[in-house]
């Protein structure tokens, strides 16, 4: 069938919008960057004085084959245990912060850290947003300080050097399907949430 580019033969789709508008609520809100929850198991202390850091990134190593005729095909590679995320204290009068760092430095200890996004909404951590960080180096770089900065809070930053995901262990989604919300033991829950929009 043809249809002619006429503006006479355009007509609305409001129930398209409004299915489009169903299905985005239906999903539940969006995570604040401000949700998180940084454990490190070593000295729990620092969790409360955390101030910003990252998701780790979830990716393969590309291989790149080429065939007669210049053809290319991308594959995956071996998974990318191992990274870096930045990260960032505040200091307190009592020096936790200093403190902790520099016994982990000084005595080479390897941290165990776990880092989950918690909405106001969720008592718990979901596992899909919950990542372990194994085997962990801490580096913390050089702070500016200045007098003129009288309203403003110190704040140590530096680099978080991880061994291994917990992303990558074949249990870390519980046995259940994403998708559909199935799990091992045949119940179903929403996998992208349980929020719903009545008709």
């Amino acid at each position: 069938m043809t249809i002619s580019a006429g503006i006479n033969n355009l007509r609305g789709n409001v129930s398209l919008i409004r299915k489009s508008y169903k299905d985005t609520v239906g999903m539940g809100p969006g995570v604040s960057g401000a949700d998180f929850r940084m454990k490190i198991a070593e000295y729990p202390k620092l969790e409360f004085l955390v101030q910003t850091t990252q998701i780790p990134e979830l990716k393969r190593e590309v291989i790149e084959a080429k065939g007669p005729l210049g053809v290319e095909f991308i594959q995956y590679g071996r998974p990318l245990n191992s990274g870096q995320i930045a990260i960032s204290f505040k200091e307190v009068i009592s020096g936790a912060c200093y403190a902790a760092i520099r016994d982990a430095v000084l005595n080479q200890k390897y941290l165990s850290i776990t880092l989950s996004l918690i909405p106001e909404e969720n008592a718990q951590p979901v596992k899909a947003n919950t990542v372990d960080l194994k085997d962990c180096l801490i580096e913390l770089e050089a702070t500016d300080l200045s007098v003129e900065d009288g309203a403003y809070i110190v704040k140590p930053s530096g680099t978080i050097r991880y061994s291994w995901l917990s992303w990558y262990d074949e249990d870390s989604q519980g046995g259940q399907n994403i998708e559909t919300g199935t799990n091992s033991s045949g119940t179903t829950s929403n996998g992208y949430g349980s929020y719903q929009l009545s008709a």
